[in-house]
């Protein structure tokens, strides 16, 4: 009897434990809206804000914008980092893209979200 009680308890200690040692990830998400603007020579800009919904640190957290002409074809790619650089889970930080092509001349755009996970 001691033995099933004590066999019982190992695997219950055992199968706890998988949620103590599992790996934390981090899940960066767009928080809100990108605002689309212009700067003072008339190129695109984007303003926003990147969370981390994960349960895990994210490091060098960074935001990749392509950009297209009417005609579908890609005139110009950015990026910028987010101001905090890394996030604690459940952290926001701002982000500000500006880039060399005019607002004008961008019918579309597309953005991905990149980091490393930390933890």
């Amino acid at each position: 009897m001691k033995k099933l009680i004590l066999l019982i308890a190992l695997i219950f200690l055992f199968s706890s434990c998988d949620n103590i040692f599992k790996d934390k990830e981090a899940d960066c998400i767009i928080y809100g809206e990108i605002t689309v603007t212009e700067d003072f020579e008339g190129c695109i800009k984007f303003l926003g804000e990147i969370k981390n919904q994960g349960d895990g640190k994210a490091c060098f957290v960074k935001i990749n914008f392509t950009l297209k002409n009417s005609g579908a074809n890609v005139i110009g790619t950015d990026f910028t980092y987010v101001n905090s650089t890394d996030l604690d889970p459940g952290q926001i930080s701002s982000f500000e893209c500006y880039t060399d092509v005019q607002k004008s001349e961008v019918a579309s755009w597309t953005y991905e979200i990149t980091w490393d996970d930390c933890d």
